[in-house]
């Protein structure tokens, strides 16, 4: 193998290794939001991270901890955040926009509903040893068709 050929072949596996934790990061988050290990959950966030929905915005680790906290049901096990397969472009080799289709579901009595469906719109970091959330936006929509959120990138076509 060429010098060449090996160093493509290490930018894949450091590609692939990074790809592997950012799905690791946006399944994380919806598993320990909804066994509510909030604390667990906050170091998924950058220090400085904002999250959004339309009409709610919560700026900083400590605010999204307790307001997205306050947004979900008393006892772990009475919702699930489903996600499906993420887009993922990199910007650079420690930072990435993501795109990753949602559902969210409530049971708080004995059946399951649906309580919101959209994408998050994502900016993702790696801080020398896992990958963290700096802006999460989700574009969720109150009843469907009603107002979502602005100035959101578009998924690339490729």
């Amino acid at each position: 193998m060429s010098s060449t050929q090996e160093d493509h072949t290490l930018m894949s596996l450091a590609e692939l290794q990074a790809r592997e934790g950012i799905r690791r990061l946006v399944s994380l988050y919806g598993q320990l939001l909804d066994d509510l290990r909030l604390e667990e959950w906050g170091q998924l966030f950058a220090e400085d991270a904002i999250w959004r929905i339309p009409s709610v915005t919560f700026e900083g680790r400590a605010a999204i901890v307790q307001g997205v906290g306050a947004m979900e049901p008393a006892e772990p096990g009475r919702a699930k955040h489903l996600t499906l397969d993420p887009v993922i472009d990199f910007e650079s080799a420690t930072r990435a926009r993501v795109w990753t289709d949602q559902i969210a579901l409530q049971c708080p009595e004995e059946s399951w509903a649906v309580v919101a469906a959209g994408r998050y719109y994502d900016v993702v970091e790696f801080d020398g040893t896992a990958w963290q959330f700096v802006s999460r936006e989700a574009d969720v929509r109150w009843p469907p068709g009603s107002a979502g959120l602005t100035g959101l990138v578009p998924v690339p076509a490729r």
